[in-house]
């Protein structure tokens, strides 16, 4: 993560995992982009997107790691629960925070905005303001697009970085 200079050997795994992570966020933005208009569609869609993101992150840190991991585990079990409305803030709780980190590592532009966004998709989806959800529905689908494009623009390496500082 965010040691584009150093190209540490990757194994079949390795670009598998970056493949599934960079998917993760084209899958986001048509996703959020149907929300308001497919609820259902949109919903799987981010549920999809968060566990592809989450469950092949490349992140130093194990707190960070373990939390948006946790928030994909969390919304899955909520979503089995019967709870979509947590669910669904949970993935955007993943998907915000990986956008921010994005932000961090590679100066995407205004990715550092999308856990503000998310939160606020979250909110006009669960209260029912239709005009702000498909605004920031909307938003929220061009950022993850943007971050997906310079993503695949980048080489696969730029996602793991050093492997030897990788907390375990």
């Amino acid at each position: 993560m965010a040691d584009p200079h150093i190209q540490s050997p990757m194994d079949f795994l390795d670009k598998l995992t970056v493949c599934l992570y960079r998917s993760g966020f084209i899958v986001a933005a048509c996703a959020v982009g149907l929300l308001p208009y497919s609820p259902q569609v949109g919903y799987f869609g981010l549920l999809v997107a968060a566990t592809l993101c989450a469950s092949s992150l490349h992140i130093y840190l194990k707190p960070f790691r373990l939390l948006l991991q946790m928030a994909t585990w969390i919304a899955l079990l909520c979503h089995a629960f019967g709870q979509p409305e947590l669910a669904l803030g949970g993935v955007l709780l993943t998907l915000g925070g990986l956008a921010f980190k994005e932000y961090f590592c590679f100066r995407v532009w205004a990715l550092n905005f999308m856990p503000f966004f998310a939160a606020l998709l979250w909110l006009c989806t669960v209260v029912s303001f239709p005009l702000p959800q498909k605004i920031l529905s909307a938003v929220c689908a061009l950022l993850f697009a943007v971050l997906f494009i310079q993503k695949i623009k980048m080489p696969l390496h730029f996602d793991i970085g050093d492997k030897s500082k990788y907390q375990v």
